[in-house]
């Protein structure tokens, strides 16, 4: 986040503008706010063409995805995502997916992660973004193997898995993103009180959760600072002013 002299404390650590309705002025009016916003993609293709329009932007980084509940249909194009990884600081979203609609593909989709991961590990410097519903341990043993964490900076993003399994992650390196609709479960509360305030960053995961609201066309990411606010008893000012420290130790770059 190098140049970054006014930045507000704001982040937004995974949401997915170019699915929101006129994506491209939501870039620019999330540029024009300084929220530092994490946009992650679905497919390569789509990266491809969001990165243009953010091309110049400070705030704005567009992740280069393959999601896996997609890798069924669209395994042809991790070729186009492997080549794009070095062009990309921020890879997401990726992972793994263990739900009932699709842990019938689990097989290829760890072996797309796997690459992801390789390449990741050769090349270095890259945040990724991680989805692992029901699949944890799973993206957890990937990781361990690849050691894909020893070069790159990994976030789970909603996280779901067991404390065990956070645990784990964090002995990694691993941080968590949070949004409003994550942190109104126990389970959920848990996750960011054991992780706390060193591994924890804000989230909309626009337009997916049921909390998520838009406020002048933007993905609001003050939901998530009051629920993680109520979550450390503390007040939204200190909350923003700690996550908004962490994003910027996280990507000064």
């Amino acid at each position: 986040m190098t140049g970054i002299a006014n930045f507000n404390g704001l982040v937004d650590a995974h949401c997915h503008v170019d699915l929101l309705p006129n994506w491209q002025q939501v870039l620019k009016d999330l540029e024009a706010k300084q929220q530092f916003t994490f946009a992650v993609t679905t497919t390569p293709r789509a990266w491809q063409v969001e990165k243009e329009v953010a091309r110049d932007y400070r705030y704005v980084r567009i992740g280069i995805g393959l999601h896996p509940q997609v890798v069924r249909d669209r395994a042809s194009e991790l070729s186009a995502l492997e080549r794009g990884i070095p062009e990309s600081p921020f890879v997401g979203e990726v992972g793994l997916d263990g739900s009932l609609a699709h842990k019938g593909s689990m097989v290829e989709q760890a072996k797309v992660l796997q690459r992801i991961f390789s390449v990741c590990g050769e090349v270095g410097g890259r945040t990724l973004s991680l989805h692992s519903l029901q699949a944890t341990g799973a993206v957890l043993d990937l990781i361990e193997r690849s050691r894909v964490h020893e070069r790159n900076t990994l976030i789970f993003h909603w996280f779901t898995g067991s404390l065990a399994e956070l645990r784990r992650a964090l002995d990694l390196g691993a941080m968590i993103s949070v949004n409003a609709d994550m942190l109104s479960t126990l389970r959920g509360k848990s996750v960011a009180l054991t992780a706390g305030r060193q591994r924890t960053l804000t989230e909309t995961d626009a337009p997916f959760t049921k909390r998520h609201r838009l406020v002048e066309g933007i993905p609001d990411v003050h939901p998530a600072l009051i629920s993680l606010s109520r979550c450390w008893a503390d007040d939204v000012p200190n909350v923003t002013r700690d996550v908004g420290r962490l994003a910027m130790d996280v990507w000064r770059q």
